[in-house]
């Protein structure tokens, strides 16, 4: 998920339109490159499977070219109505007759490709056109590969032929593809001879040299066998993800394998990606730029409104901001030039209820009993019931100014939880010395939790409506309990009293009721000051049961003192 700039208007609307405008670019430009780069990619495999095909075709040609004339030759020295070659160098004018027209035979079969038509016999005696160096023949290392007792075809393969004399010979520096046959004659001359054929292997070459050279590929020619016939003369060794094309001839089993590497493959379309990305860094660009000249004036003004704004913050009531459009933004400003007015004419009279206020209050703090003048009668009243012998008075006259020192401390709002509960048990002593043993009172808490801080004067009111209303003189027990909630406090008050009546628990905590009599105001005062402090989520929880007895549970976030906290 985007995060957006949390200050910075401006950046969110310039965000805002590159994201709209970044999705459809995206899209577009996503359909657009596959489109177009699975096209390239098709018409690439085509092309590539084509030239494999007419290379295919071309070898094929070829071979069956060389083939069908061997075959020929053959035939012709089989067959018996023709003249036989009786001996290797013709000794009659019969002989030499017969050398001739074998040779025109021979030349007969020549063409444009078929560069070399020979038969060599078992002497290295050769009949045909061209001059041949037998001696260099020999020394190949391919006609020494040839088996002494040869049955069938025997392809060369593509070579440079060393061994015809002459240096201005057309085919004494080409490439050429060679085929070696028996003769199928046993008897004279022809025993155990050779019928050798030599193809110009230039159309070929060239054709390999565009496949290599145009599409980066390398090329195997294999026989039937699996020897290489031909290999590309390159030193990047063979990938997994190649792109392979085969073919496999049909004439002579051999099989053609191009391989072209990934990269080659695939670059055009690499290419047209290439240029989508640059194409959409470049309209993203536009749009940035777009974006910035678009809503500058916008934020603008939002700039001078919110400036406005801050001024008024710091109490300058008396500024406005101009009003120059009535578009949106125009209405605001409008709208905020009259709350301004209107916050200004109540902060005045504000001001007026203030000061009445506190004129009212100084008025009444005259009518308040102070504190200290009430602390000193009571000690005075205490030191004389000391010296009288009034033990009793005496010590509900000290449990008495320690409520009352605790309750009338309004420097601190809240006070830690072992104060609260110092203050309780003055509170209870107080109680105990007016209704003897017959209350008990059990306190559970958890270690820790001392130190937490509570509502100053929150627990007495709730311990004042037990003895008010749910023990009948003073009798019963009173358990409470205090937990670490982890983060929280929990607090749980319980009695077995006399319980609280359905039609009062349902109104007993509702602010600004109206009650007649004692009432049960102390709980309703004890929850609105956990609101206060803590929030409208916390206060008090009241469940009562008539003739069983009444629990309030409290939970309040976990503060503690400053110096214990950590």
């Amino acid at each position: 998920m985007i995060e957006l700039p949390q200050k910075s208007i401006h950046a969110k609307l310039i965000l805002f339109f590159l994201i709209v405008a970044i999705i459809p670019l995206l899209m577009l430009g996503t359909l657009s490159y596959r489109q177009s780069a699975d096209i390239i990619n098709t018409q690439f495999g085509n092309y590539g499977q084509y030239v494999v095909t007419q290379l295919q075709f071309q070898i094929d040609s070829s071979l069956s070219q060389m083939q069908i004339i061997a075959h020929d030759i053959n035939t012709y020295l089989l067959d018996p109505t023709l003249i036989v070659l009786r001996e290797e160098i013709p000794r009659t004018y019969n002989g030499f007759l017969a050398q001739k027209n074998f040779e025109r035979y021979l030349e007969a079969h020549r063409t444009l490709e078929m560069q070399g038509i020979y038969l060599i016999t078992q002497s290295g005696y050769y009949y045909g056109r061209n001059r041949l160096d037998v001696e260099k023949l020999r020394k190949e290392q391919w006609w020494q590969d040839i088996p002494i007792k040869l049955d069938g075809e025997y392809w060369i393969g593509f070579y440079e032929p060393h061994h015809s004399l002459g240096a201005d010979e057309p085919h004494g520096t080409r490439n050429m593809l060679g085929l070696v046959v028996p003769v199928k004659s046993s008897y004279g001359v022809l025993k155990q001879s050779r019928i050798l054929l030599e193809m110009d292997a230039e159309k070929l070459f060239h054709l390999f040299d565009l496949l290599e050279r145009d599409m980066k590929a390398t090329i195997v020619i294999r026989d039937g066998q699996g020897q290489t016939m031909y290999k590309s003369a390159t030193d990047r060794k063979q990938a997994e993800d190649d792109i392979v094309w085969t073919q496999q001839l049909e004439t002579s089993g051999w099989s053609i394998e191009v391989r072209v590497p990934y990269e080659q493959y695939y670059r055009s379309s690499n290419v047209i990606g290439t240029l989508t990305l640059l194409t959409v860094g470049i309209c993203l660009l536009l749009v940035l730029l777009l974006a910035y000249l678009l809503s500058h004036p916008i934020t603008r003004r939002i700039k001078r409104l919110k400036e406005s704004m801050r001024l008024v913050g710091t109490g300058e009531l008396m500024t406005r901001t101009a009003v120059d459009s009535q578009d949106e933004l125009g209405n605001l400003a409008e709208h905020f030039n009259q709350m301004v007015v209107q916050l200004q004419r109540l902060v005045e009279e504000v001001g007026r209820t203030e000061q009445l206020k506190k004129e009212a209050e100084l008025r009444a703090f005259h009518y308040q009993i102070n504190p200290h003048l009430l602390f000193n009668t009571l000690n005075s009243i205490q030191w004389h019931a000391r010296l009288s012998g009034a033990n009793e008075i005496n010590d509900m006259l000290y449990h008495l100014i320690m409520v009352l020192e605790g309750n009338l401390d309004f420097t601190q709002e809240l006070v830690t939880l072992e104060r609260e509960l110092q203050t309780l048990r003055h509170y209870l002593a107080v109680q105990e010395i007016r209704y003897g043993d017959n209350f008990r009172f059990l306190l559970d808490m958890e270690e820790g939790v001392g130190h937490c801080l509570i509502p100053r004067m929150s627990l007495q009111p709730l311990f004042e409506n037990i003895f008010f209303h749910a023990f009948e003189d003073g009798q019963g027990t009173i358990h409470l309990q205090v937990k670490d909630g982890g983060d929280c406090i929990c607090l749980i008050l319980n009695d077995d009293g006399a319980g609280i009546p359905e039609d009062k628990m349902s109104s007993m905590l509702k602010p600004q009721q109206a009650r007649s009599g004692k009432g049960r105001l102390g709980m309703q005062n004890v929850d609105q000051k956990f609101k206060l402090h803590f929030g409208a989520d916390y206060g008090l929880d009241v469940r009562s049961v008539r003739g069983e007895g009444t629990t309030v549970q409290v939970k309040w976030p976990k503060r503690e003192e400053l110096s214990h906290a950590g």
